[in-house]
């Protein structure tokens, strides 16, 4: 037996526990209240029997019963008590009784149970032979202000809590209660009353009661009767109840509801949002400008009205499959334009969910990608977009490591066999002295040169790559001898020493060059390209031009790990190390937010040991958590010199998450330094979600409980980044320097910062960019509405004393001479 959808909803509206069980004592159908009486979902009760959720004993008793009821056809009452989920003892009337369904020639019969909560019935009987004395003890101490009347409505008896409306209890009996009212809620409140006197329903409406202080206040009251064994009343028992504090909020509530619809009007996407029911009840201004259609047309699922007619079922289909399931959803699809044609949009959908877990509705963006569909590919873009970008350096538009290991695994099978793979390391010898000279657009230019250079003199079958900086990579395939990938290296470094000329500028430049070569499937790449770059450093002595091909006994790479290992643990343990600080702008006010803290290693024998070179031996030794962990309390302890308003933020590896006692370890150094958590920002990148996610996101909340914000650093280099927006809820969003490179005139680039931009407006995430070089950058995003800025034209990583002092200044300027 099945229940038709519509007669279900009608019956899981009922408050009244429905249960309707088969000729076998299945369970075919419970209502809502049912389900929430015995504490389970339908789904897990459905074809159950009574076996499957009591006590033997007390599933006999209910089986007897429905034997009984089944058989005779007449209705059966018990009244019992029964503890009930969440191990309250309740007074159950459980009425039963048989049903017949037909359909067709078919007949079956049902069992139907019904059950009514007499709790606080019998509870009322009870209380009914208590003393008067009792009673009106009770009433004194009530906290709300308690009252009975007769079944005329005269007010009785009222608790003492009354003076709180500046009048005395006694002026309250009879009609009296009514001078405390407000004017304007008197006839309101009398007719409610004098409804439920003439019904006997309950009472239950809210009014605003005089204050002693002055003024009014917001007070529901609610009465219930009290009736003889004949029903009739007896007597009306109620309180009253001050929830002005409740009303305050409500009201503060519509008004951020209404601050949010002024934010989302002037986002630069379409922002919209559904009730629970899945009908759409907000729509931004952009949506109807977009579409043309007023608040009211779009409303419901009238903004199905506004889609392409040929994408209309699908969005339609897909919105409502992710409603069902409570699952986010993406849409791709056209909107018909108010003046004529349509527009692309990229439509992302997130459900809502009260502190509760209730079920809210949806709230989603739509952003106009028109332009973006008309110039590429339809549907391919984004995922061709996110492919090539991790595969590929944004300078060059060359293939970077990842796109090597891929075509290498690919490129394996296909060798000839009897020859040899040959991987090249290149690394540019004088650049640094460019990009000082000339600044860092002419050495971004140069590296563009010294790529297409490479590209036209290899093999279409080679494969070019840069690992970033002044380094690129050489791979061939199908090399018949060593000296065939001496030659090669040979050539490579003719290409790149020849001069250039860059904007009217003679430039020279150099190259050395390691080489490993090895026969057919081997060595994986990374080794390959380990060796070469052991060969590049034993080249190196040699200076510019020279190459050398890669021997066994030139690696010495696990010694220098070793004996960098050893020097850092030492420079640890002396407190060598060193923490400077790069301020972070507030691009409204202009004044400093925060500071990035920055590890730096001054060495007696090598000036200045790069971050970028003794972190990762830091991480793959296992002194990355000593190392994070000293580099946070210091930061933390000069953070305390700083005005109150300014924080630090500190970076976390994804290794440090190894340590399941990372957020305690946090927490014991805000306790130690005395810093206060909301100060202190922890910055990670997306790996960290990667890597064993739930444990790393587990860590997160714990160290999120502490009161620390936490950031998203390099927002937008990984494959989902904003699928990470959905795991946790960050505090800030710092999006990488990559996307501003090409700022103001890079179309693409400023598209996704400024989408970023409307994400972190809509989401309320504080939205960051790093790596900004030049005024045109700064002004770009400003414009766009970024909160914070970051880089070298604002100031550049400074030592503890400086950052203080300029922690302390009004504001920061930019530079005036840009980078680049």
């Amino acid at each position: 037996m099945t229940v038709g959808a519509d007669f279900e909803a009608i019956l899981n509206a009922i408050p009244v526990p429905i249960i309707v069980k088969d000729e076998q004592f299945r369970f075919s159908f419970l209502n809502e209240a049912a389900c929430a009486l015995v504490g389970r979902r339908p789904g897990d009760l459905i074809g159950c029997t009574d076996y499957d959720i009591h006590p033997t004993a007390e599933a006999d008793r209910i089986r007897e019963m429905d034997k009984r009821v089944l058989c005779t056809g007449e209705e059966v009452s018990i009244e019992a008590e029964i503890v009930v989920t969440g191990g309250e003892l309740r007074t159950l009337l459980t009425r039963t009784c048989r049903a017949e369904l037909t359909r067709g020639n078919t007949s079956e019969n049902v069992i139907v149970a019904t059950i009514l909560d007499f709790t606080e019935r019998r509870r009322a009987e009870s209380e009914l032979h208590a003393s008067e004395e009792h009673y009106r003890s009770l009433v004194e101490l009530h906290p709300q202000v308690p009252w009975t009347a007769d079944p005329s409505g005269q007010v009785l008896e009222i608790g003492p809590r009354w003076e709180n409306t500046g009048f005395a209890p006694n002026e309250a009996l009879g009609e009296g209660w009514a001078k405390a009212t407000h004017p304007d809620d008197l006839d309101p409140v009398q007719q409610a009353w004098a409804k439920s006197l003439e019904t006997g329903e309950p009472l239950d409406i809210e009014f605003r009661l005089a204050a002693a202080e002055g003024g009014y206040s917001w007070y529901r009251s609610r009465a219930a009767t009290r009736r003889a064994e004949d029903g009739s009343i007896l007597r009306w028992y109620g309180t009253v109840e001050n929830i002005d504090d409740r009303r305050k909020a409500l009201e503060a509530a519509k008004e951020s509801e209404a601050r949010f619809r002024a934010i989302a009007d002037d986002a630069p996407v379409m922002i919209w949002v559904t009730g629970e029911d899945g009908a759409d009840d907000y729509h931004s201004r952009l949506w109807l400008e977009t579409t043309g259609q007023t608040a009211e047309q779009a409303a419901g699922k009238g903004w199905l009205n506004a889609v392409h007619p040929e994408d209309r079922n699908a969005v339609e289909r897909a919105f409502y499959q992710a409603f069902e399931r409570r699952k986010s959803v993406r849409m791709e699809y056209r909107l018909k334009r108010a003046g004529g044609g349509s527009a692309w949009v990229i439509d992302i959908g997130q459900p809502r969910f009260a502190t509760d877990g209730k079920f809210l509705g949806f709230v989603g963006i739509a952003l106009d990608i028109t332009e973006r569909r008309n110039a590429e590919q339809e549907r391919l873009l984004a995922q061709k977009q996110i492919h090539h970008m991790a595969r590929h350096d944004a300078l060059t538009g060359l293939p970077n490591r990842q796109f090597l290991r891929e075509e290498f695994e690919r490129l394996s099978d296909q060798i000839a066999a009897g020859t040899r793979i040959a991987i090249l390391c290149l690394d540019l010898d004088g650049f640094k002295a460019v990009n000082d000279a000339y600044g860092r657009a002419t050495g971004d230019l140069l590296l563009r040169r010294v790529a297409e250079r490479l590209q036209n003199c290899l093999r279409q079958s080679d494969i070019l790559c840069r690992l970033g900086g002044d380094e690129f990579v050489v791979l061939r395939v199908g090399i018949n001898s060593n000296a065939e990938a001496r030659l090669l290296a040979q050539q490579l470094i003719d290409v790149i020493e020849a001069p250039y000329e860059l904007a009217g500028t003679h430039v020279d430049l150099g190259v050395i060059v390691g080489l490993a070569a090895a026969p057919k499937g081997d060595q994986p790449v990374d080794e390959l390209i380990k060796a070469a770059d052991v060969a590049l450093d034993r080249a190196k002595s040699g200076g510019r031009g020279t190459y050398v091909q890669y021997e066994p006994e030139m690696d010495a790479h696990l010694q220098a790990v070793q004996q960098m290992r050893v020097s850092l643990r030492q420079a640890l343990a002396n407190g060598d190390l060193e923490v400077h600080y790069q301020p972070l702008v507030d691009l409204h006010t202009g004044k400093i937010t925060t500071f990035e803290a920055l590890a730096r290693w001054p060495h007696p024998e090598r000036d200045q040991v790069s971050p970028a070179e003794f972190i990762p031996v830091a991480e793959e030794t296992g002194l990355i958590g000593s190392l994070g962990e000293w580099i946070l309390r210091q930061a933390c302890t000069e953070a305390l010199k700083w005005p109150p308003h300014v924080s630090v933020a500190v970076n976390l590896s994804p290794l440090q998450f190894r340590n399941q006692g990372l957020a305690a370890t946090v927490g014991d150094i805000l306790e130690e330094t005395g810093l206060e958590a909301s100060r202190l920002q922890l910055e990670i990148t997306e790996s960290v979600l990667l890597d064993d996610c739930d444990g790393n996101l587990q860590i997160l909340k714990a160290i999120r409980r502490l009161g620390v914000k936490i950031a998203i650093d390099d927002f937008g280099t990984g494959f989902s980044s904003l699928g990470y927006l959905r795991t946790f809820p960050f505090d800030k969003i710092k999006v990488d320097r990559s996307f501003i490179t090409d700022l103001p005139d890079g179309r693409e680039s400023l598209a996704i910062v400024r989408a970023v931009a409307a994400i972190g407006r809509s989401l309320g995430i504080v939205t960051t960019v790093e790596g900004v070089e030049r005024q045109r950058q700064f002004d770009v995003i400003k414009a766009e509405g970024f909160d914070e800025a970051q880089g070298y034209l604002i100031a550049r990583p400074l030592p503890a004393e400086q950052a203080t002092k300029l922690a302390h200044s009004a504001h920061v300027e930019t530079s005036t001479t840009e980078r680049g």
